[in-house]
């Protein structure tokens, strides 16, 4: 039995997407920490590395990579991940890592064959039941390595900034979502349109981009877990800790933000 494996996907950068995986990564901890769920591992599909570089890897210093699971001889062998995990820094203490380097770009042009299953049959028999993995894809339609995450991923959860680059991430996403679904993952379940860092206040165009999303996506459109726009979540990057390790409202709503995310992706609590 494979554990709850999460996608975070849009087809423009700038919306969120990492942060909220780092942010899902962080409640998972907590959950970890507190017996709720297993093992909690963090999958980086983007070669940028934002995501290994919050987790205090260096993407130019790594002794092994995702990349290394990605170029390996296609076998269909499950739970190769395992050879190629690394621990993230202390302040992540617990979360096993699969982390991205620039060479990864090279597999968007890998021309071998099953490459698109090489991520779902390497994390197979190393996430399994309780555990659970966030995997950050990179901002870009289709493509092999978004096609490897989406056919891995349980679940996937699209943040979406209230303006165009979100509306247009959302829709494109959606798009190469569905065409997975018929093809390499039938099972994938979407979570829904999170809108993502939300600023305070009144806000003319962020209305109408939240109606224009929610009378065109329906129920797939979940206002109800917004990540909020605060100063803490950019302190918290620059300082590679969770957001957990502070304090005051606005790591509080940061917190909750993230954790409805993983309850209404079916995580355990």
């Amino acid at each position: 039995m494979v554990g709850k494996r999460v996608a975070s996907y849009s087809e423009k950068g700038g919306v969120g997407k990492s942060a909220a995986a780092a942010g899902m990564a962080a409640a998972a901890r907590q959950r970890a920490l507190a017996g709720k769920i297993g093992s909690v591992y963090a999958v980086d599909l983007d070669p940028r590395g934002t995501l290994t570089s919050e987790l205090g890897l260096d993407p130019e210093a790594l002794p092994c990579s995702l990349n290394d699971l990605m170029a390996a001889d296609p076998k269909g062998e499950k739970g190769l991940a395992a050879d190629v995990l690394l621990e993230a820094a202390e302040a992540w203490s617990g979360i096993r890592v699969l982390a991205a380097e620039r060479a990864l770009a090279h597999r968007e042009t890998d021309q071998s064959t099953g490459i698109e299953f090489r991520l779902r049959s390497g994390l197979d028999g190393v996430v399994t039941d309780r555990d659970f993995a966030v995997i950050d894809l990179p901002p870009r339609a289709g493509g092999k390595l978004v096609v490897a995450g989406l056919a891995a991923a349980t679940h996937v959860v699209i943040p979406a900034t209230l303006d165009e680059d979100g509306r247009i991430g959302a829709r494109e996403a959606l798009d190469t979502i569905r065409q997975v679904q018929e093809t390499y993952n039938p099972g994938l379940h979407v979570v829904g349109i999170v809108p993502s860092i939300v600023p305070g206040g009144k806000s003319t165009l962020g209305d109408a981009i939240g109606k224009f999303l929610a009378d065109t996506y329906g129920p797939l459109y979940r206002d109800d877990l917004a990540i909020p726009r605060y100063s803490i979540r950019q302190q918290t990057r620059f300082a590679k800790v969770p957001i957990t390790t502070q304090t005051g409202k606005e790591a509080t709503a940061l917190m909750k933000a993230y954790d409805d995310i993983l309850t209404a992706a079916g995580v355990t609590a």
